[in-house]
């Protein structure tokens, strides 16, 4: 089915990229043969349109492959027959969502003052443009932001929502939101980074995020472990 037939209110919602449909449909030939592959591909976008009917509008905010992207990652899930272990696909939803930070990770690194104070500035911009889109859309991401502790190079943000970990919890499917949320740390890797986050908005009432470089004291301080979830959480040593 083409996109501009699938029956979505586009005056509401946005339809997710290229990008993520190469990687469900990349999924399905993982698995499936070309004619169950194609079949399934069809239900996954029935659903995914299924899924909008009762979502708050927000194809209006900046970043909606952010927001749409991942509502199709779950609609493959809950449609395909058979649920690969999340950990098999983990690299694919990545790549899909954060592969760009493979090629910022070869510029950039946060051990680095100078690249810490730019990411620093990057959500910082995040932020204010957060705070501005709340108002018109307040199903949107709500975002928090710290000042910077220049001293020690530590750069602090937080959600305290997230419209990925609502989506999830209003369709119980908490068990499929790590393949979006642990996608943070992945990318802070790639920039020589440590994300050191002990709470997301799906487990606990935000998601704080605090990153410094890899080679930072702090970073050593903390051991990124799965909980039963399999989210990704820093506990202290």
């Amino acid at each position: 089915m083409k996109e501009k037939d699938l029956p979505i209110d586009r005056s509401k919602h946005a339809i997710y990229t290229k990008k993520a449909k190469q990687c469900v449909q990349k999924l399905l030939h993982r698995y499936y043969d070309e004619k169950t592959a194609s079949e399934l591909w069809e239900k996954i976008q029935l659903q995914y349109a299924e899924f909008l009917k009762d979502e708050p509008a927000l194809c209006g905010v900046k970043m909606t492959v952010s927001i749409y992207d991942p509502i199709l990652i779950f609609a493959w899930y809950v449609t395909v027959p058979d649920k690969p272990p999340l950990e098999d696909v983990q690299q694919d939803v990545y790549d899909c969502f954060m592969s760009g930070f493979d090629v910022l990770g070869k510029v950039f690194d946060l051990n680095r003052r100078l690249d810490n104070r730019l990411a620093n500035k990057a959500f910082k911009r995040a932020n204010d443009l957060r705070e501005k889109e709340i108002k018109a859309f307040p199903a949107s991401f709500r975002m928090g932001y710290y000042a910077y502790d220049r001293a020690n190079g530590v750069v602090r943000y937080s959600f305290t929502q997230c419209p990925n970990a609502e989506f999830a919890k209003r369709h119980h499917l908490e068990d499929v939101l790590p393949l979006m949320c642990n996608c943070d740390h992945l990318a802070m890797r790639k920039l020589h980074a440590a994300l050191i986050r002990e709470g997301t908005c799906g487990t606990s009432e935000c998601c704080d995020y605090c990153i410094v470089g890899d080679r930072n004291p702090l970073a050593a301080n903390y051991e990124n472990v799965k909980d039963e979830q399999g989210l990704i959480v820093s506990r202290k040593n």
